[in-house]
């Protein structure tokens, strides 16, 4: 594919150091574009900068459209969609869950089968994660990994400090402290001595233990439109225990992980997933979910949008 010139939007400040979904795929994406010789353009809040990236401020919907460049080949928003006619090539990718679907825009982009279902959309792109940020490593040390916020209740902590009392199981937990489950629930089960809270965490020490663990604990009760935290752990050679809400069926098979829906269920699922080889975790990630798979496809998206072909209908 020749050289195009891409405007990317978010409407939010990059690049991000911790904790951070739509930021940190907007990120990869603008790597893999500019290590692929595209000509990249990045309207977002005031202060954002990525090297060898035009960086435009917008700190509102009105400034961002303004600020996107006319010459520019597509525009791909990931914040701040056109509420009304625009005249380039474009297209949305809804990152979260919209509860009205009259609010998207026709072309909007999901980030699963079952993200694109639940919008009533034809179109969807698996997010991709760049596998540099991320350490391999087969042998692994006797604790399971929770890294979600924990203050999102349906993100399951409360649920995963509950199995990890009943099974006397040494787990981390990542993504908050002790005092979020004062909200999300859990507080007393957080107590169990072998329970280790470590904050929220990033960079080359988050990267540590999704490496370390014996496997990812995931037991959300909400439908998750990707959940970027499956597919780190797998890139780590670490295998995924969750259970089967929104996408993810489809980031786990019975090669990398195992799924449970009734607590009961947990100990057999957790000696299914520590069966799993580390090297077929990664190598199933590498596959499909990798950050230049993903620039890969929205690059032949993009080719099909300018062309005129009509993607989303």
């Amino acid at each position: 594919m020749s050289p195009i010139k891409i405007c990317l939007v978010c409407n939010t400040r990059l690049p991000v150091n911790k904790y951070g979904g739509t930021e940190r795929i907007v990120q990869w994406l603008i790597l893999e574009y500019a290590r692929l010789g595209h000509h990249v353009t990045l309207v977002a809040p005031k202060g954002s900068y990525m090297q060898g990236v035009t960086c435009i401020p917008a700190n509102n919907h009105e400034q961002a459209l303004l600020a996107i460049p006319k010459d520019v080949d597509i525009v791909h928003f990931h914040g701040w969609p056109p509420v009304s006619d625009f005249t380039l090539p474009w297209l949305f990718t809804l990152h979260g869950n919209e509860p009205d679907l009259s609010k998207l825009p026709v072309n909007t982009v999901c980030i699963s089968a079952n993200h694109a279902v639940r919008h009533q959309k034809k179109t969807f792109i698996y997010n991709g994660i760049k596998p540099d940020e991320f350490i391999y490593r087969e042998q692994k040390k006797d604790y399971l990994l929770f890294l979600s916020l924990i203050r999102r209740a349906e993100k399951g902590a409360a649920r995963a400090l509950k199995l990890a009392r009943e099974y006397k199981i040494p787990m981390v937990f990542a993504g908050g402290s002790r005092f979020d489950l004062i909200k999300a629930g859990g507080l007393l089960d957080s107590f169990h001595p072998r329970t280790e809270f470590v904050g929220k965490t990033g960079g080359n020490e988050k990267a540590q233990y999704f490496a370390n663990a014996k496997a990812l604990l995931f037991p959300i009760s909400w439908d998750e439109p990707f959940g970027l935290v499956v597919i780190e752990s797998l890139l780590s050679g670490t295998p995924v225990i969750a259970t089967p809400r929104g996408s993810v069926p489809e980031l786990v098979n019975s090669d990398v992980g195992a799924l449970f829906t009734e607590d009961e269920m947990f100990p057999e699922a957790l000696e299914k997933a520590l069966s799993c080889s580390p090297a077929h975790c990664r190598d199933w990630a590498m596959t499909y979910f990798s950050s230049a798979v993903c620039a890969k496809n929205y690059l032949n998206l993009y080719d099909r949008i300018v062309s005129g072909e009509d993607v989303f209908s």
